[in-house]
């Protein structure tokens, strides 16, 4: 032991010994990757029944195996101890595999292709083990090694790699048969519900008839024009949900903390909001903002107030809520403030913003509801002013990405005389899951409460 070694050992107290130690050996199980390579070429079909990638096996001349087999797969030509010598000759590596010997070992010693998915699990879940010792000593390597990036950029891309374990542990690929019976299954589950609401709720009895809620996985956008309400809107879809006992996550990118929660006081107390800036309370408005208190106490909201931040900043706050507080809808306020430094323009920093949020949709598997600005044009428009598909500002991509698109409008903001004052529709303009309609809420400008309007049809 040289003298440094003896001086750090001597440091931090370790007893002066060789440091030769037992080389651990990462997961894995031979065995298992036997089975896998001989039931495929015992039954070429058996491919279809399993996910493996070449990287899921340990051993060198087993990965290279199972390349050539996909090889051969892909190009129709069936696979066995024969044909598979044949590949690793004509790439010069046979003696990878004892010139073929060892093909001929691995078909003749597996029994059957019957429990080739049973193995192939096992060897899936070695490999994943494996990936994570890796995740976390390239997490190490770089905290001691942290003058290189911010501790966050590591600790988010450690983040990323280990839901990217997660989520390429769960089968991609199926049937028709297999996508059928599970869309039977779940409108089996459906039927069970008797009617109950199965998405997140907006809050608003007609608009969960007909759409159902917010579904987890699909994106949505609320469009409108400046002074429209999108915040308070927002913020009333998300006191909805909190209230039926949902997990909600909002990044304000626009307003302040501080001013979501006078918004939130103000329409749970309905107490006039401006009365919350000016402090000019009447006697009466104490009891109710007391009870609002207590009511909002006990909603699961989280608040990320960071004015104009980037997707991965979104992202990675979006992550640590899901897993952290178990999130179930994430709001936005909203798509033009989110930023991406690399963007070379504002439209392809837009289009960036509106693919990361979908994806972040799919992966934490919540619905992900994000307020858009609208085009200025609409205002200079003669007649009909309502926003349609192609207003949303600086993106056609948030068009293409969005499950729902939803238009905010209240006529009162350009005509004064109108017989709707005190009245909001909201307009669904695209809508995979179903059918688009306008939807007419009532709208209490002086406590920013949006509520069901009992009165008239929607359209």
């Amino acid at each position: 032991m040289n003298a440094a070694v003896e001086q750090m050992a001597a440091l931090y107290g370790e007893p002066r010994r060789e440091r030769v130690e037992h080389l651990r050996v990462p997961p894995q199980d031979v065995t298992a990757e036997q089975n896998v390579l001989g039931a495929l070429m015992l039954d070429n079909l058996a491919l279809a029944r399993i996910a493996l990638d070449e990287a899921d096996f340990y051993r060198r001349d087993h990965a290279l195996i199972f390349r050539a087999i996909c090889d051969l797969d892909a190009a129709a030509k069936p696979y066995d101890s024969v044909t598979l010598g044949d590949w690793f000759e004509s790439q010069g590596l046979a003696e990878h595999v004892a010139g073929g010997s060892y093909l001929i070992e691995l078909a003749s010693q597996t029994g059957s292709a019957a429990n080739v998915a049973a193995y192939a699990e096992i060897v899936r879940s070695k490999a994943v083990l494996r990936r994570v010792i890796e995740v976390g000593s390239q997490l190490v390597s770089e905290g001691f090694d942290a003058r290189r990036e911010p501790a966050e950029a590591i600790l988010d891309r450690a983040i990323r790699e280990l839901m990217a374990l997660s989520k390429s542990d769960q089968k991609c690929e199926f049937t028709l048969q297999q996508a059928a019976k599970m869309a039977w299954e779940d409108a089996e589950q459906a039927n069970r519900s008797n009617g109950a609401l199965r998405g997140v709720p907006t809050g608003y009895e007609r608009m969960d008839a007909r759409l159902g809620g917010f579904h987890s996985g699909d994106l949505i956008f609320i469009g409108a024009r400046p002074s429209m309400g999108k915040t308070a809107l927002m913020v009333n879809l998300a006191l909805n949900a909190a209230a039926a006992g949902h997990a909600i996550g909002m990044i304000s990118g626009e307003q302040s903390a501080m001013q979501v929660g006078q918004r939130s006081i103000s329409a749970t107390s309905r107490v006039p909001a401006e009365r919350m800036r000016n402090g000019q309370f009447e006697d009466e408005d104490w009891p109710m903002l007391s009870a609002a208190m207590r009511k909002l106490v006990d909603r699961k909201v989280r608040i990320y107030d960071r004015s104009a931040p980037t997707l991965e900043e979104l992202c990675r706050v979006a992550r640590r809520w899901r897993q952290d507080h178990g999130m179930a809808v994430l709001f936005v306020d909203y798509l033009q403030r989110i930023r991406v430094p690399k963007a070379d323009n504002r439209i392809e920093e837009v289009s960036e913003v509106a693919r990361g949020l979908k994806t972040l949709a799919r992966d934490l598997e919540i619905p992900v509801v994000a307020l858009a600005q609208v085009k200025a044009e609409v205002d200079k428009r003669t007649g009909d002013k309502r926003p349609n598909l192609g207003d949303i500002a600086n993106s056609d991509e948030a068009t293409r990405e969005a499950d729902m698109i939803v238009f905010l409008y209240r006529d009162e903001v350009y005509h004064e005389d109108t017989p709707d004052r005190g009245i909001a529709e909201l307009n669904v303009e695209k809508y995979r899951h179903g059918p688009t309609g306008r939807f007419r809420l009532a709208f209490r400008n002086e406590t920013m409460v949006f509520a069901d309007l009992h009165s008239g049809p929607d359209l």
